[in-house]
């Protein structure tokens, strides 16, 4: 994304933290920014279209620094750690405009929006999922999907004690404690052979078989709709990264490499996101 639109997100979350989100207006941002209204939209098409480049600008900055601790010389525990450590540190340093949102029920819920929620929770799933069977193995294979959601909402429930109480937590003990407390879960499954509750069968009927397959239709489609009308060199890109998607066993080095091509074109912010968040890269 171009420095001038991290700007203006930049300053309208300071303004909807503020204000909250239906107050405050295109022109007002616009005036915190500097710059006209007509330049505001050269940049965002309206509000709702601003809201939702907040959304995948901050997930973008939460996956780059996973990006950086995967690829750290760690064990998968501490990975897992340092993962949590970095979500609920983003959290507090947007605790005002969170609470913004809770406040006034500012998330318009248009197609674009909703859609990129509920991608981001069924990949959240799945990214715990993924961390759990890392740390514990087969151990867990057959209740991996119960703890899964248990952690989460003990993850939640911090993050209520955060948001709405200001409870200041020493977050990496915090992050340290609630893996501790997946320890005994892990624990009480082996040695009681109890059988879990939310299951495999339970997790496909809430995250569809071809949920994957469409969201990938989705980005297809999207990236081949602005190739047409793109610079030579972006039309490249896009071939290489369409290439990819098609293929069977996408080398995810190559769609990371030709994606950092895109970022500075804002038109392709949103499928980059798409993308990353797909793939998790």
């Amino acid at each position: 994304m171009e420095d001038k639109s991290i700007f203006i997100i930049e300053q309208a979350i300071k303004l909807f933290a503020k204000k909250g989100f239906s107050a405050t207006s295109v022109q007002e941002i616009a005036n915190e920014c500097g710059i006209s209204k007509g330049a505001f939209y050269l940049h965002f098409k309206s509000k709702d279209a601003l809201l939702l480049d907040i959304f995948y600008h901050y997930s973008r900055q939460i996956q780059v620094k996973t990006d950086e601790i995967q690829a750290k010389d760690l064990n998968p525990r501490e990975k897992f750690i340092k993962n949590l450590s970095v979500t609920f540190k983003e959290i507090i340093e947007h605790r005002e405009f969170i609470i913004m949102q809770i406040r006034e029920q500012a998330i318009p819920f248009n197609d674009d929006i909703e859609k990129f929620l509920q991608h981001m929770r069924f990949n959240s799933y799945h990214f715990y999922k993924k961390n759990l069977m890392d740390i514990y193995g087969k151990d867990i294979k057959e209740c991996v999907w119960e703890i899964t959601l248990l952690l989460q909402g003990v993850f939640k429930t911090y993050i209520d004690l955060i948001i709405i109480e200001n409870v200041k937590f020493d977050i990496e003990n915090l992050c340290e404690g609630m893996l501790k407390r997946v320890d005994f879960l892990v624990e009480g499954f082996n040695r009681s052979n109890d059988q879990p509750v939310i299951t495999e069968k339970i997790m496909s009927e809430i995250i569809p078989r071809d949920y994957y397959s469409q969201q990938l239709d989705q980005i297809v489609e999207g990236l081949q709709e602005r190739q047409t009308s793109s610079p030579k060199d972006i039309k490249d890109t896009i071939a290489v990264i369409l290439e990819e998607l098609k293929s069977s066993e996408p080398r995810l080095a190559v769609i990371k490499g030709m994606l950092t091509n895109l970022e500075e074109e804002h038109d392709f912010q949103q499928v980059v996101g798409q993308i990353r968040s797909f793939f998790q890269i």
